[in-house]
């Protein structure tokens, strides 16, 4: 018999690869682990002067990949988080289907987290006046 997927893990391990260029070139921190088992929740938190991105997995019933960004003002504070998804369409970089969220398999939690960072890529550097007004 094989080896049993470990999804939390395998999301963990992809998204440390496809978010890399975070820590590399955008000025985030290491990744953080964020789990509460509470929601059946794992990701990553990346912390940055100015924002905060969190990756996250929800397993269940109806598993799926979420991306949250919170603005941090300049004395700490942190501001309204936005989803991924509504911001990427408030910006005009594309439709919300661009950024999925249903993950029902392992295939496509991980398609989920390759697609979230690109989004994520095109998003950030619009996003240095700050998040635009809900």
């Amino acid at each position: 018999m094989g080896k049993r997927a470990n999804l939390p893990e395998d999301f963990r391990a992809e998204a440390r690869t496809a978010y890399a260029f975070l820590v590399r070139s955008e000025g985030f921190s290491e990744p953080e682990t964020v789990d509460d088992r509470l929601f059946r929740c794992t990701g990553l938190r990346f912390r940055r002067a100015d924002m905060v991105v969190e990756f996250q997995y929800f397993g269940g019933r109806e598993p799926e990949v979420s991306t949250l960004l919170t603005p941090v003002g300049a004395d700490g504070t942190r501001g309204r988080g936005a989803r991924l998804d509504g911001l990427y369409t408030a910006v005009g970089c594309g439709p919300a289907q661009d950024v999925p969220v249903s993950a029902p398999t392992r295939r496509a939690m991980l398609k989920r987290v390759h697609e979230h960072a690109e989004a994520l890529r095109r998003l950030l550097p619009l996003l240095e006046g700050g998040f635009p007004e809900p």
